[in-house]
């Protein structure tokens, strides 16, 4: 359920209307618990979280504003905010998910800020669980391979995380001080455009260092959605991770009935010297996934999902990563959600000494409820 406020603007004594926004709060709040074991250089940790955040949906809360400017434009502006549920946040920062204005009309939408991009978007539409638990486009399992761009592409330093081919497990969702383009539909098709220039941003050095150039197509018409996305990410930053690293999306899914088959494939590609400041020798990221996937809506309440994820690097290394994933939901109401989750596989197959893979398993258990 969605809940406006309506802002009417006054000219001086007059009393005179001159501007009318629209304010939209909307949001989500998923708990509940998991049960998480992981398998790594022939050790076994337990660990059961009670209150578990976001397990099938970020916990958000989100403000949209929008105003009419006349000739079918409007200008906007959306804060979103992610906190941890069932903690205090005291740490995290109010606005840490996507902020941004726009302005949209027969040019389709021009963002400036912080906004998902289209990688996001190829990921899950070729999967039903989206960036949450069984997509394998979590924090903790990336499906991509290299350079990660959540908030900023972040560099690795550490000479151990080189050698161990510790560059699995990124995922492309957005990045700060972008601009994006999004053209009208046509049809079904759209496309678009995101630039983030090296050096910009908040005087971070760290991140300021890093670029990215996105481009993005979609079809979406009836039963059919496909998504790609094909991105550039330049490092450098004091002359470590230095290069491009390059990754292309494509998702798709089709519903027949009650059955939406998904599908989906990634490729992730580096040039450059990662680690020269450590003295270490040129490193390299070449690797490809793909997952088959369906959502089966087996009556009006309850819908069961299952995802094959596998992703193949084609390194010395030889990190290769599997997921296998099942989940269940049953809509109590309209907003409120039972779920169960289940989803396993190896982080690193090849069992690379002191690397952060390792096969794991988690199950998850909880309620979500959108507003």
């Amino acid at each position: 359920m969605k809940q406006k406020l309506l802002a009417i603007a006054v000219a001086g004594l007059s009393g005179t209307a001159l501007a009318q926004s629209t304010v939209t709060i909307t949001g989500l709040f998923d708990t509940g618990v998991q049960m998480f074991k992981t398998e790594s250089a022939g050790v076994t940790t337990k660990t059961n979280r009670w209150g578990s955040s976001s397990n099938t949906g970020t916990t958000n809360l989100t403000f949209l504003v929008d105003e009419a400017l006349g000739d079918n434009m409007k200008a906007g502006l959306f804060l979103e905010t992610d906190p941890t549920a069932g903690t205090a946040n005291a740490a995290a920062s109010m606005w840490n998910s996507q902020n941004y204005l726009y302005l949209s009309g027969g040019f389709g939408k021009v963002s400036l800020g912080y906004m998902n991009n289209f990688a996001n978007t190829a990921a899950t539409t070729a999967q039903p669980f989206g960036t949450a638990m069984g997509g394998g486009y979590t924090s903790a399992f990336g499906r991509l391979n290299g350079v990660s761009v959540i908030g900023a592409p972040a560099n690795v330093a550490v000479a151990t995380a080189v050698t161990a081919g510790a560059f699995a497990g990124a995922r492309d969702i957005r990045a700060n001080n972008s601009i994006k383009w999004d053209s009208p539909s046509f049809s079904g098709f759209t496309a678009g455009l995101i630039y983030r220039s090296p050096n910009s941003g908040s005087g971070n050095a760290a991140a300021d260092a890093d670029g990215q150039t996105q481009v993005g197509l979609a079809y979406n018409n009836g039963p059919l959605n496909i998504a790609y996305a094909h991105s550039n990410i330049l490092s450098n930053v004091a002359s470590l991770n230095k290069g491009v690293t390059t990754h292309n999306l494509l998702g798709a899914n089709y519903k027949f009935g009650t059955v939406t088959l998904y599908g989906g494939w990634t490729s992730s590609k580096s040039t450059g010297v990662n680690g020269a400041a450590a003295g270490l020798a040129t490193s390299s990221v070449d690797a490809r996934s793909w997952n088959v996937a369906l959502k089966w809506q087996a009556t009006p309440s309850l819908a069961i999902a299952a995802n094959v994820l596998r992703s193949d690097d084609k390194l010395v290394a030889d990190q290769d990563r599997s997921l296998n994933a099942l989940g269940l939901d049953y809509a109590m109401s309209k907003r409120t959600t039972a779920y169960a989750r289940w989803e396993g596989g190896d982080n690193d197959k090849s069992a690379v000494t002191g690397s952060a893979g390792g096969k794991f398993n988690r199950t998850a258990f909880g309620l979500k409820h959108s507003f």
